[in-house]
């Protein structure tokens, strides 16, 4: 049996508020790991028949690219798992930043 519309309001309100502290707590988190990761993408170039790899950023209005060394070095592998944690982070951090939106609109 339900208890009286107050009571489910309140408990609905406790619920969310909850959920906002939480999805609050996730936003920081995820945005303090991007924050460690490298920006930008990989790009590898052709030079006399061997593959290097580049990481290729923006900073202010230009593009930068920083040699990591050949493509199949473990430097370059690494930054290419860094790259793409990263970019399921800012997915992840979308959805966050999202939901957070949806819990503020209920609880006004």
């Amino acid at each position: 049996m339900l208890g009286n519309k107050g009571d489910i309001m309140s408990t609905l309100k406790t619920v969310l508020k909850e959920e906002n502290k939480r999805l609050h707590k996730l936003q920081k988190r995820y945005q303090k790991e991007i924050r460690n990761l490298p920006k930008g993408s990989l790009s590898i170039k052709n030079r006399k028949g061997r593959k290097y790899a580049y990481l290729a950023y923006r900073e202010n209005d230009t593009i930068k690219t920083d040699y990591i060394g050949r493509l199949d070095s473990d430097s370059a592998k690494e930054m290419k798992i860094l790259i793409k944690k990263r970019k399921e982070l800012e997915a992840l951090l979308k959805k966050t930043n999202q939901r957070i939106t949806e819990v503020k609109k209920v609880l006004k």
